[in-house]
């Protein structure tokens, strides 16, 4: 399975950039430690200099690192076709003790990820860089990320068997199989919707009322966004396993959150990704902007840029409740009654 092209391309992708990011961590070090704006030095023009650099390769490799969590989600529904009992990526997944667990870490890591990106945008549009030495030990702790997944893409890819029968998806996503893909399809609908909906007007209520009082609340209110983007996310998750795959498949026995997102459903699971990962990236982003108080000249810039931030997770979350919810819709208005 390592000659496999979809393996081939990801170590090797995932190995230059673990590369690209070690050399940005040296200089993130070194530049963390001698950063002094102030100074007149030579030493101090090098690191301004080199702060450009680096802080343009890193947006290159971040910006790449988020990208191979699609990639990943591809190689794993390609490699299904080889892998005996595999219908789809969950087959791929589960042929191993690797393959979710580096799912999880590629989801966690493309929003720490694209919160450093935003930070370090900011940071570059005010000449005195403010935020360098914050971005940088930001890039140092994220490194670990980059390091674990690397390792575990390495143990899935060695570990894959082509001689061995995996699960489908209709076994692991099945509310009478014991494990966590069996508990969140046998998720009640009656349970998991209205803790959905709640998070949604939670959400609402606190963008148009809360964030519009004193400048003391609208600070509290800008902070609960980062927690609330994070269960909204996860119930999101649960709601479509639980709910929304049963009204596409239109059958109980199917829950599978990958299947969808192939030809024969017409790639809806496309755009309903897509909606909730910009979503949740840009909610719990611009809440964090809100913590950026100075210099008043990146702060104004931060306020400006959270506000467009916010537009684009309201929509966000707002297109993925109305994509989310129409095959439900749609199937109800043709028969009347629900699955």
């Amino acid at each position: 399975m390592m000659l496999d092209p979809w393996i081939l391309g990801l170590i090797i992708g995932h190995s230059a950039l673990l590369l690209v990011f070690s050399l940005g961590l040296i200089n993130a070090w070194q530049i963390f430690r001698g950063w002094d704006y102030n100074s007149s030095a030579e030493k101090q023009f090098l690191l301004e200099k080199k702060t450009y650099l680096v802080s343009t390769v890193m947006n290159f490799a971040l910006f790449t690192q988020i990208l191979m969590l699609f990639l990943f989600g591809m190689a794993a529904d390609e490699l299904a076709n080889v892998l005996p009992g595999a219908m789809c990526a969950v087959g791929t997944l589960s042929s191993n003790s690797y393959g979710f667990a580096l799912l999880d870490l590629k989801i966690v890591s493309f929003f720490v990820y694209f919160i450093w990106l935003v930070v370090n945008y900011l940071d570059n549009q005010i000449e005195t860089y403010p935020l360098v030495r914050k971005k940088y030990l930001g890039l140092m702790l994220l490194y670990p990320f980059a390091v674990v997944e690397t390792v575990l893409l390495f143990a899935f890819a060695f570990d894959l068997d082509p001689s061995v029968i995996t699960s489908c998806c209709g076994s692991v996503y099945n509310a009478a199989t014991e494990g966590l893909g069996g508990n969140l399809a046998g998720t009640s609908a009656g349970f998991i919707l209205p803790i959905f909906f709640s998070i949604v007007i939670l959400l609402l209520l606190n963008r148009f009322v809360f964030n519009r009082r004193d400048a003391g609340k609208k600070w509290l209110g800008n902070l609960l966004e980062f927690p609330l983007w994070i269960a909204f996310f996860i119930t999101a998750i649960v709601v479509i396993i639980s709910f929304i795959s049963t009204y596409v498949y239109e059958m109980l026995s199917h829950s599978c959150p990958f299947c969808f997102m192939g030809a024969e459903y017409h790639y809806y699971g496309v755009p309903l990704y897509f909606c909730l990962f910009v979503a949740t990236a840009t909610g719990m982003t611009g809440g964090l902007l809100e913590t950026i108080k100075r210099p008043e000249t990146l702060a104004e810039k931060a306020r400006l840029f959270q506000k467009k931030m916010n537009t684009v997770s309201l929509w966000g979350m707002l297109a993925f409740v109305v994509i989310g919810f129409l095959p439900f819709a749609t199937y109800f208005m043709k028969t009347g009654r629900l699955i």
